[in-house]
């Protein structure tokens, strides 16, 4: 693989984090970011092929929409923490 030298402006905030997150790993701020950009790349083409899969499929009925709702609720609520649970029961 051939490397290119970029200029890029990010926030200050994003940069430190980036370093921070680079020594973490044992990486060079290159490195980590080069990796973060290759992974968000891999994101954004999966995504593009997904919508892509979607035209060729009819929209989902009433019921099947709401089961995948119902999903991903339940999916994506956090977690309640054991002693939180606890408290509810007394």
């Amino acid at each position: 693989m051939s490397l290119e030298r970029v200029t890029i402006t990010i926030p200050s905030e994003i940069l430190e984090a980036a370093k921070s997150a680079a020594e973490r790993e044992g990486l060079s701020v290159s490195a980590w970011l080069s990796r973060a950009a290759e992974r968000a790349a891999k994101i954004e083409a999966g995504l593009a092929a997904a919508e892509e899969a979607m035209a060729h499929v009819a929209p989902p009925t009433p019921e099947e929409q709401a089961w995948v709702d119902d999903f991903m609720d339940r999916v994506t609520r956090p977690a309640v923490p054991a002693a939180d649970q606890s408290r509810g029961a007394a």
